[in-house]
C-alpha cells in the first residue's frame, strides 16, 4: 500500500497529465451517443417504412437542387438553400423528431462534462436521414460557385458547411427548447410553424406557379432583402467584394457559435436538473384528476342546466386553455385550414376561401383523435362515478363544439367576405355536418386507439398521442357527414337549394349521436382496458417491416403488406381524381373525369372518391388486424 507524498508548503502539486486512457475515455463518451443513435435509427427503419420513403424523396429533391445549381439563378438557389435549412429546423417539431434521438437526460448519470456531452449529442444528431440529405442538398452551393473558379467553390463549400452546422445545431436547439416548451407561447409557436409548413405543402399546386416564376429569377424586391438572409451568405461571399465575403462567412460562423452556446446551456441544465425546461409548479389539468362529475348539491342532470355533462365540458374548456399540446393542435388546425383555403388565391382561385372554417374544423377534429392518451390514469374518475362514462363522452364533445364552432364560423364569414363572387351555400351546408362529426367521433376514436405519452403531466410537442389511422378515421367521419348536403347540392333540385342547410344540420346531429353512442359503449364496456392503455408509459412494439423484399415475411404478414399498399394508393382516387375535380374543377389527361362531360363527369369524380374511401377503409381494417409482436 503506497503512502501519499505530503505536499511541500508553497509548492502546488502538478496537475495530472493527459494520459492515453483519459483520451480514450473522452473519445468513447463522444462516440457512444452516436452509436446509440445509430442503433435507434436502424430499429426505426425496420419498424416503419416512413424513414425510407422520406430518404428517397429527400435525395430526389437534393439531386434536383444540385442539377438546378448548374444552370439556375443564384438568388433563387440561395432562397431554396435557406428554406431547406429552415425546414430542417422546424419539421422535426411537427414529425416527432425527438423520439428517436439521444437526449441530454440520457447522459445525466454518465461521468461527462456539459461540453463533452453537447459535442457527443451533436455528433449523434448528425446520424440520420435529415442531416445526410441536407448535406447532399447544400452541396449545390459549391457546385454553383464552381462557375466562378476553384477558390470560389472552396469558399462556398465552407459556407455550405457552416450553414449545415447551423441547421444541425439549430434543429437540436429547437427540439430541446421549443419541443419541450410547456407554456402557451411555445405551444402556439410550434402549432403556427407546423401549420404553416403543412399548409404550404398541402397547397403546393397553388404555390407551384409562383415557384415556377421564381426559378427563372428572384424578383427585385426579394433580391434587395437577400443580404439579410443567412441562406444567401455562402454564395454572396463568392460573388461580391472580398471584404464582404469574409464578413458573411464570419456571420455564419457567429450564427453557429450562438446556436452552439444555446445548446450548451440547455445541455448543462439538463445534466443538472434532468430537464432542459422548467416544469410548472402546478400540475397540468390533463395529468391530474378531473373535476368531480357530481356536484355537492343535487342539481338537474339535463343538457341545458348545470349537471355532470356541463361539469366535464367546463373542465375540458379549462384544459384546452392550459394544456400546451391542445393549444398547439388548435393553433395548427386554424393556421392549416386558413392556408389551405387562402393560398389558392396565389393561383387566382378563390373558391376555397368560404371553406376555411370547414377545413379548420376538419383539422381540429383530426388533431383531437388522441386526446385520451394525454389523460393518463385520470380516467379512473368517470369510471367510478355513476353515469360518469356518458357524462365524460358528452362533456368532451360539448366542449369541443363550444370551442371550435366560433372559430369555424369566424373563418367562414371572413372567407365569404373575401370572396364575394363565390357561392357560399355549400360551405354553410357542410359546416354543421363537419362540426357534429368532429365533436363526437374523435372521442370514440381516442378511446378506440389509446396512445399514451411518457409523462402526461409535462408532455412535449414530440409526444404525439395520435397516429395516421386515428387522423384518417376522424377526418373520414367529417367527409362522410358532409356527403348528405353535398349530394343534395349536386343531384338535388336547383331551386330551392336551402334544404341543403337542413341536410347539413341533420347529418351533424346524426353523426354527433352516432359517435357519442359508440364512445359510450366503448368506455362503459372496455373502461378498464382504456384506463390500462392510457396509464402506460411506453407503447407496445410495432410490427417490424423489412427493408427489402422478403417472401417469408409477406406470407406471414399479408394483411400488413396490403394495408400499407391500400393506405398509400387510396389517396390518389380520393384527392386528385375526386375532390380536386368536384371542388376546383381541375382537368388533365391523367384525370379520369376529364374524359367525360356534364353529369357523367361529376358521377365519375364521386365514384373515384367512393373507390378511394373504400380502399382506405379496407386498409385501416387490415392494419388493425396486423399481427403484433409479443415483446
Amino acid at each position: 500500500m503506497s503512502t501519499p507524498v505530503p505536499a511541500t508548503p508553497g509548492i502546488h502539486p502538478a496537475p495530472p497529465l493527459l494520459t492515453t486512457s483519459t483520451l480514450l475515455t473522452t473519445s468513447t463518451l463522444l462516440i457512444t451517443p452516436a452509436r446509440m443513435r445509430a442503433s435507434m435509427f436502424r430499429r426505426s427503419l425496420r419498424e416503419h417504412p416512413g424513414p425510407v420513403v422520406a430518404a428517397l424523396a429527400g435525395l430526389l429533391a437534393a439531386a434536383w437542387l444540385i442539377r438546378y445549381a448548374t444552370y439556375g439563378d443564384r438568388h433563387t438557389l440561395s432562397l431554396f438553400a435557406g428554406t431547406w435549412v429552415l425546414g430542417w429546423i422546424v419539421l422535426p417539431l411537427m414529425l416527432g423528431g425527438g423520439r428517436g434521438r439521444v437526449q441530454p437526460s440520457h447522459l445525466r448519470l454518465e461521468p461527462v462534462g456539459s461540453a463533452a456531452a453537447a459535442t457527443g449529442l451533436l455528433i449523434a444528431a448528425s446520424v440520420g436521414i435529415g442531416p445526410l440529405v441536407s448535406l447532399a442538398a447544400l452541396a449545390a452551393l459549391p457546385v454553383h460557385a464552381a462557375r466562378y473558379g476553384a477558390g470560389e467553390a472552396v469558399a462556398a463549400g465552407v459556407g455550405a458547411l457552416l450553414l449545415w452546422l447551423a441547421g444541425l445545431i439549430g434543429s437540436s436547439v429547437a427540439l430541446e427548447a421549443v419541443g419541450h416548451a410547456g407554456g402557451p407561447a411555445g405551444a402556439i409557436t410550434t402549432g403556427v410553424f407546423t401549420g404553416t409548413v403543412m399548409g404550404v405543402f398541402g397547397s403546393v399546386w397553388a404555390v407551384a406557379p409562383w415557384i415556377t416564376s421564381l426559378l427563372a429569377g428572384a424578383p427585385d424586391h426579394v433580391v434587395r432583402w437577400l443580404p439579410y438572409f443567412p441562406g444567401s451568405w455562402p454564395l454572396g461571399a463568392v460573388t461580391g467584394p472580398a471584404g464582404r465575403g469574409l464578413l458573411m462567412l464570419g456571420g455564419l460562423a457567429a450564427l453557429v457559435a450562438v446556436f452552439a452556446l444555446a445548446y450548451l446551456a440547455l445541455v448543462r441544465r439538463a445534466l443538472v436538473t434532468g430537464s432542459s425546461w422548467r416544469p410548472r409548479r402546478s400540475p397540468i389539468t390533463a395529468g391530474s384528476a378531473p373535476a368531480p362529475l357530481t356536484p355537492a348539491r343535487p342539481v338537474s342532470a339535463g343538457w341545458w342546466g348545470p349537471g355532470p355533462v356541463w361539469a366535464v365540458a367546463g373542465r375540458e374548456l379549462r384544459t384546452w386553455a392550459r394544456h400546451p399540446l391542445r393549444l398547439q393542435y388548435l393553433a395548427f388546425a386554424v393556421v392549416y385550414g386558413s392556408l389551405l383555403a387562402g393560398l389558392p388565391t396565389l393561383a387566382h382561385t378563390d373558391r376555397l376561401l368560404p371553406w376555411a372554417g370547414v377545413l379548420a374544423a376538419l383539422g381540429a377534429a383530426a388533431m383531437s383523435a388522441g386526446l385520451i392518451g394525454l389523460d393518463g390514469t385520470a380516467l379512473w374518475m368517470p369510471l367510478t362515478t355513476h353515469g360518469g362514462e356518458r357524462a365524460e363522452v358528452r362533456g368532451r364533445a360539448l366542449a369541443w363544439l363550444l370551442l371550435v364552432t366560433p372559430i369555424a364560423l369566424l373563418l367562414t364569414v371572413a372567407g365569404v367576405l373575401l370572396a364575394p363572387g363565390v357561392d357560399p351555400l355549400a360551405a354553410w351546408a357542410v359546416l354543421p355536418a363537419v362540426l357534429g362529426a368532429g365533436a363526437a367521433v374523435p372521442v370514440w376514436v381516442s378511446l378506440l386507439r389509446v396512445r399514451p405519452v411518457p409523462d402526461p403531466r409535462h408532455p412535449t410537442s414530440a409526444d404525439n398521442p395520435t397516429d395516421i389511422i386515428s387522423v384518417l378515421v376522424a377526418s373520414a367521419a367529417g367527409v362522410a357527414a358532409a356527403a348528405a348536403p353535398m349530394a343534395w347540392l349536386i343531384w338535388g333540385p336547383q331551386s330551392p337549394r336551402w334544404p341543403a342547410l337542413v341536410c347539413g344540420v341533420a347529418a351533424g346531429v346524426a353523426t354527433w349521436f352516432g359517435g357519442a353512442w359508440l364512445a359510450d359503449d366503448r368506455l362503459a364496456n372496455r373502461g378498464a382496458e382504456v384506463l390500462t392503455a392510457a396509464g402506460r408509459r411506453t407503447r407496445p412494439p410495432e410490427t417490424a417491416i423489412p427493408l427489402r423484399w422478403d417472401a417469408g415475411w409477406y406470407r406471414e404478414n399479408r394483411a400488413t403488406a396490403w394495408a400499407l399498399g391500400l393506405l398509400t394508393v387510396g389517396w390518389i382516387p380520393v384527392m386528385p381524381q375526386g375532390l380536386m375535380v368536384l371542388v376546383l374543377d381541375i382537368s388533365g389527361g391523367w384525370i379520369v373525369a376529364s374524359h367525360v362531360t356534364g353529369g357523367a363527369r361529376t358521377a365519375v369524380a364521386v365514384a373515384m372518391v367512393a373507390l378511394g374511401g373504400a380502399m382506405l377503409l379496407t386498409g385501416l381494417v387490415l392494419w388493425g388486424r396486423r399481427p403484433r409482436p409479443t415483446s
